[in-house]
């Protein structure tokens, strides 16, 4: 490009042309890594990071049907640009074609048939499509639609927070709302009750699974789609975040022919991204492994899974009893949450099965209560409970913008910190939205059951006695391992001290 004598810009706080974005498409710039960025002297400034072919050339040539100055710069600006900028513009003129009518509280009906006939129409349907693009491509985790008095707010969660993307006038909800019922197969007629469907995506050649959730609130209808790309979503054991010493203790866990191995935390710990690490190591070895689930939320190479269908009553007691009936080595439980579940998978663990499966708890001493509350008789937890991993996500540090923290004086005492002793956090810039996180990690403790806390185990014995013993036994506690991420600069102990106190 220097040869070429192509001027070079950064595009981070680079102010774009609206009338500029208008004249190349979204999925033309998202193709091509191009992006516009002003009109000057009657031509168009487009930036590249590679010379377009000449096919391409032509194409934009027959596009943009004015001159293109190139200038150059980084891919990644480029895609951060066109995530970032076209959100703001993108729908705009299309949306303002629709003639949407605004009607009465005693006219709502009339309302919602609009809304059914506006749903099929070219703006709301791109509309909707360009939304979960632009969350699959931030690689958000949900998307929330949240109805206001007068307007309605589009939010993704990127990194465990939520960012507000878009505000849009109210009478686009009832459009948008029935679109996203139609793609999930919901009843779109039904306003007052929530409703819960499915949504298969495909994006650049890669399945996406989307769960969506519809509940009524006091301005229409509230939306939440959870995103599941199987694309990036699976991670090995090595990538789950543990130490050394931690990892070569979790895989001996699964080198046992029996026992129950659980994942515990609150819900969105990471606790099913654990599991399925698990799966993916056991799936190497020449082993019968079949999983009971509620959903499937990916699939596993050499591996039988079963769907639960609460429809017709086909729950985890039913399929389990059915799965022993198929030989299998290694059984993944999607959850633990009733006490039938919990005492067929102990009696499946002590016949000779390998049982993997998650359970709420705050920590990793705490599941042996848990158990016996839901329960499960110490006698048979003593034999069949060999490991527990407790954890949570707590948001990485951007490192772009690290700022020595302020600590509040109770957060150091309670985590036990010096007074002295200097930690940082990310106080926003370009790179991460101005939140001061980017990415999420695992913080986690590893309970290996032995002698001595196996004969522990009974309804008399108080949580910090387990904790005592393991900790004895080479557990490092959950807040121990945060405050360790957070000297090394991985995360800030504020963040420590919200997931894990």
């Amino acid at each position: 490009m220097l040869q070429l004598e192509i001027p070079i810009v950064q595009l981070q706080q680079f102010d774009f042309d609206e009338k500029a974005l208008s004249l190349l498409p979204r999925a033309l710039a998202q193709k091509y890594h191009l992006m516009p960025l002003m009109l000057h002297n009657g031509s168009l400034v487009l930036a590249i990071s590679s010379l377009p072919d000449s096919n391409t050339l032509e194409l934009l040539r027959f596009t943009i049907k004015v001159p293109v100055e190139l200038v150059v710069a980084t891919q990644r600006e480029i895609d951060t640009a066109i995530r970032d900028v076209y959100h703001q513009w993108g729908e705009v003129e299309s949306l303002a074609t629709l003639e949407v009518s605004t009607y009465g509280i005693h006219e709502e009906h009339l309302l919602w048939q609009e809304a059914q006939h506006l749903a099929q129409q070219e703006p709301i349907v791109k509309l909707v499509h360009t939304m979960v693009l632009d969350a699959i491509n931030q690689q958000a985790s949900d998307i929330h639609i949240r109805p206001n008095e007068a307007s309605f707010d589009v939010l993704f969660r990127i990194d465990g927070t939520l960012i507000r993307i878009r505000e849009f006038d109210k009478a686009l909800l009832a459009p948008v709302i029935s679109r996203i019922k139609i793609l999930s197969k919901l009843n779109i007629a039904e306003r007052r009750m929530p409703q819960d469907g499915r949504i298969h995506f495909q994006e650049r050649g890669g399945a996406v699974d989307l769960r969506v959730s519809m509940i009524p609130v006091q301005y229409g209808e509230s939306a939440v789609i959870r995103i599941l790309d199987k694309r990036i979503g699976l991670r090995a054991i090595e990538e789950v975040g543990f130490s050394v010493e931690d990892e070569a203790r979790f895989r001996d866990l699964l080198k046992y022919s029996h026992g129950i191995i659980l994942v515990t935390g609150p819900t969105g710990s990471g606790k099913t991204t654990t599991l399925y690490a698990a799966l993916q190591e056991l799936a190497k070895e020449n082993i019968n492994i079949v999983t009971v689930e509620d959903p499937i939320e990916y699939d596993i190479p050499n591996t039988r899974q079963i769907q639960l269908m609460p429809a017709i009553d086909f729950s985890f007691p039913d399929a389990l009893r059915h799965i022993l009936r198929h030989d299998p080595d290694a059984i993944m439980i999607g959850e633990m949450r009733d006490v039938e579940t919990c005492k067929i998978a102990v009696e499946s663990a002590l016949t000779g099965h390998l049982v993997l499966s998650t359970l709420h708890t705050n920590d990793a001493s705490g599941t042996l209560i848990r158990l016996m509350e839901i329960g499960v008789e110490p006698y048979m937890m003593r034999s069949a409970v060999i490991g527990v991993v407790a954890q949570r996500l707590v948001r990485c540090n951007c490192q772009h913008c690290l700022k020595e923290e302020v600590i509040d004086p109770i957060m150091r005492k309670n985590l036990g910190i010096s007074a002295s002793e200097k930690f940082y956090s990310g106080i926003g810039c370009a790179h991460c939205r101005n939140t001061g996180f980017q990415g999420r990690m695992a913080v986690y403790e590893l309970l290996v059951m032995n002698d001595e806390l196996r004969m522990l185990v009974s309804k008399d014995t108080a949580p910090h006695q387990y904790r005592a013993l393991a900790i004895n036994a080479g557990m490092l506690p959950l807040t121990a391992h945060g405050v360790e991420q957070a000297r090394a600069k991985k995360v800030s102990i504020a963040e420590v001290y919200r997931s894990c106190m």
